[in-house]
């Protein structure tokens, strides 16, 4: 007994030692892994927005007429958070795909300076035309017998009454100051007929507070501020001066008050009227 002793300790100690694995040590997942660097936003990148908002800001309180009208438009509102919705994705999504924060943020700039390019930039860019008036254009309808004077206030025959000649050249039909519908506006509306017998509008002397995508539309009845059942005279020339547009044929049936209106387009809202 006593030489087997020895022999049961070694195998005992033995068989508490660690036995190597055949199979290779392997640590926890993410230890072999290479980490991704964090995304950084740098500081200078949102210089830009700080800017386009300063601006757009400035404008809004110039402009509060437009603000109003563009509340009111659902086309305007559409257009407003589409651009904001799409300047998140952009820069979320490119600065996430890129890992680099920098490139989020000129790509989220993209849709912000496209908005305001359409939607406030032209306000600060007037135009100014010069259009000749007819040539002979007169300043009134031709006169009747009521308008001469003495007239028909003695019933006795006398002379002849002098004969009156009718005017050869344009004659104005009628006229009207134009006011702005949310806009400051100024000037006058002339309707006249040319010697062919065709009519135009004619504006004097007229200013409109500048805007995107202006067009000129006639529409029979009064005080009129949308252009359903009008007809299109064309895009505004210019926002300051004298300017000339033909009224096609059959555009104004009968009589009674035309209005001749100023309308933004791409926002549908008003923007000035005048009722001839």
């Amino acid at each position: 007994m006593s030489r087997d002793l020895p022999f049961v300790l070694v195998e005992a100690t033995d068989s508490r030692m660690p036995v190597p694995s055949a199979e290779p040590e392997h640590g926890p997942p993410h230890e072999n892994r290479t980490a991704r660097p964090a995304l950084r936003w740098p500081r200078w990148g949102w210089l830009p927005y700080l800017l386009l908002a300063v601006f757009v800001g400035f404008w809004a309180l110039t402009h509060i007429g437009a603000v109003v009208s563009g509340a009111g438009s659902w086309q305007a509102v559409t257009f407003g958070l589409a651009a904001g919705l799409l300047t998140v994705v952009l820069l979320i999504g490119v600065a996430r795909l890129t890992r680099r924060g920098w490139a989020g943020q000129l790509a989220g700039l993209l849709p912000l300076v496209a908005a305001v390019t359409v939607a406030v930039l032209p306000s600060y860019l007037p135009s100014t035309v010069d259009e000749a008036a007819p040539e002979g254009l007169t300043a009134g309808p031709a006169p009747t017998a009521s308008d001469i004077p003495g007239a028909g206030s003695d019933p006795t025959p006398t002379a002849d009454p002098p004969a009156t000649t009718a005017p050869t050249g344009p004659i104005e039909i009628s006229s009207a100051q134009f006011v702005g519908i949310d806009h400051d506006a100024a000037g006058t509306a002339r309707l006249i007929q040319l010697e062919d017998g065709s009519l135009l509008v004619r504006f004097e002397a007229f200013s409109v507070e500048a805007g995107p995508d202006y067009d000129v539309y006639v529409i029979s009845g009064a005080q009129a501020s949308a252009p359903a059942g009008g007809t299109l005279l064309g895009d505004l020339k210019g926002t300051v001066g004298d300017q000339n547009y033909p009224i096609p044929a059959g555009a104004i049936p009968g009589a009674g008050p035309v209005t001749v209106l100023i309308w933004c387009e791409i926002f549908a809202v008003p923007v000035a009227n005048a009722t001839l």
